[in-house]
């Protein structure tokens, strides 16, 4: 259902993705993000939500994925089944889940060699470099040191940094938190708010961490096995009494997965109604 017309600055209607022709991963998906906007997408392991990040940025070729029904837009225009050479050109940025860096390569280097493949213009690199620096000082002491060597949390900040010099519209994270000491996520989700408070970035943030996530978000949806079953602003997910009891840690671990096996179809039934 559409939250604001065709003002969306991403929006996907009836999205679904089947994997080796046989297996569908998402079933109908329909969300949106707008301009100046942190969206979350949460849900648990295996619910669709990588599914549903690489079906917009381009990626799903490499699992043998296509989207078989349903579209994407962004800016108005249908990007389905674009590459994401192309889909980083219009903005989407995709942040994967397994950091993206050369362990080899010095942060330095890591980054000039972002800079070099996106051709930017000379005169933008030392201010894009300046950005980056702000948002992770930390990265300028390391800026000699072989990120094979950095810590999860500065090996995530590098890569948010490479994402950033790709000077994006819409940056899409796939779960930023993952594996990372409760303060650094904390810090980088304060960095994923700042960037999109300054830069004007709207970001679409896969999150396991609903905790985390939401306060961050403007909006959430709830994903479970490929299908939207709840959404709303950040607020109303952290006051509804399912979301506290599946995603914000409230009740106990045989009262959740009682309540999983067996009102499975009264929650989902709730939700849409």
């Amino acid at each position: 259902m559409s939250r604001r017309g065709d003002s969306a600055l991403l929006k996907i209607e009836k999205l679904e993705v089947v994997y080796h022709n046989v297996s569908t991963a998402v079933q109908g998906v329909s969300l949106e993000v707008m301009e100046n906007e942190i969206v979350a997408l949460l849900g648990t392991n295996g619910a669709g939500k990588t599914t549903t990040l690489r079906a917009i940025s381009g990626f799903l070729g490499i699992d043998d994925a296509k989207i078989t029904d349903g579209f994407i837009e962004f800016k108005g225009h249908r990007i389905n089944g674009k590459p994401p050479s192309v889909t980083t050109k219009r903005g989407i940025v995709l942040v994967p889940e397994h950091d993206k860096v050369f362990d080899n390569m010095t942060v330095e280097e890591n980054l000039e060699l972002v800079i070099a493949s996106s051709n930017m213009d000379p005169k933008h690199k030392n201010e894009m470099t300046d950005v980056i620096y702000t948002y992770f000082p930390v990265l300028i002491k390391l800026r000699k040191r072989l990120a094979g060597y950095l810590s999860g949390g500065e090996r995530q900040m590098l890569t948010l940094s490479a994402a950033l010099l790709c000077r994006p519209g819409l940056l899409l994270v796939d779960e930023l938190s993952l594996g990372l000491a409760p303060i650094v996520v904390r810090d980088l989700m304060n960095v994923i708010k700042g960037i999109r408070d300054n830069q004007g970035v709207a970001i679409l943030l896969v999150e396991q961490n609903a905790v985390a996530a939401l306060e961050v978000a403007d909006y959430g949806y709830v994903i479970e096995s490929g299908r939207i079953v709840y959404s709303g602003d950040s607020e109303k997910l952290k006051s509804h009494d399912d979301i506290q009891e599946f995603y914000l840690g409230s009740g106990d671990s045989e009262s959740r997965k009682s309540y999983r096996n067996v009102k499975q179809y009264r929650r989902t039934r709730r939700w849409y109604g």
